[in-house]
Order: C-alpha cells, then structure tokens, then sequence
C-alpha cells in the first residue's frame, strides 16, 4: 500500500518535470517506472481479499467484517474528503496570490497535469478503504482483551 500510494505521485512528479531538465529522458524512464510499480501495487492490493470485504454485499460478510468495512469506509470517506478540501483551497490561494502577484504558485496547467491527478484519485478513492482495512488488521485495538 505504501507503494502504492509514495511510487504514483513521484513518479509523475518525474514525469512531468522531465521536460524542464537536461536529464529529461533519465526522469521520464525513471517516472514511468515508478507509475508502473504503483499499479503494479493498485493490482495486487485490488485482487486481495481486502478489498473484496469492502466490495461484498452484507449479507455476505458476518458481523465483525461489516463493522470493520463500515469504519474503515467512513476513514476513508474523511480522509478523501480532507485531501479534496485542502486541494480546492490551495487552487483557491494559488489563485488569489497569482492575482496579487505575491506569489506565484503551481497549478495544473496541461492534459498530462489532470490526467496525472485524476488517476491519482481514483486510485486513492478506490484503495482507501481496503488501506485502512490492512492498517486495522496489522494494527489492532490496544482495548481488546487478551
């Protein structure tokens, strides 16, 4: 997962910044190959049993995954919504700063910019859930009994 979610944005950051230097061709192999090895990850985490928790129907899963699926759902909700939140808020300071000339900031400017950040979302809206299943099942409650 963590590959997942570190290899894809660094990878189009190489992508996307390949034209601007010397070393274009060595950033654009390097970049695609790190783009390559996140869906790689994307593969593996989507075929896992993970994953199918949080797509089965509930009559399917007993009581325990139902109440794991739910919180792990509503993490998920939370933390994509922050990530869209502050994303909306950056574009909206870029913008106003750029209108002020105090600061001139990055934005997505190119179809490769948008497509870069469109299947990053997908990807993250897609593995949340299931991420934050992996994170409970390697990490459980300090108030269980034992």
């Amino acid at each position: 997962m963590i590959a997942l979610y570190a290899l894809y944005p660094i990878g189009c950051v190489l992508q996307l910044i390949a034209d601007e230097t010397a070393t274009g061709a060595a950033l654009r192999i390097a970049g695609l190959s790190l783009v390559v090895a996140a869906f790689a990850a994307f593969a593996v985490l989507a075929g896992s049993s993970l994953q199918r928790q949080t797509q089965e129907p509930e009559t399917v899963l007993d009581e325990r995954e139902l109440a794991d699926r739910n919180r792990a759902a509503y993490q998920a909700h939370s933390v994509f919504a922050g990530i869209v939140l502050l994303s909306l808020i950056y574009l909206m300071l870029r913008q106003d700063l750029s209108d002020n000339r105090n600061l001139d900031l990055w934005t997505p400017a190119t179809g490769d910019h948008w497509n870069a950040i469109f299947w990053g979302a997908v990807m993250l809206a897609m593995t949340l859930p299931a991420a934050f299943l992996a994170f409970r099942k390697f990490h459980p409650d300090e108030d269980i009994e034992q």
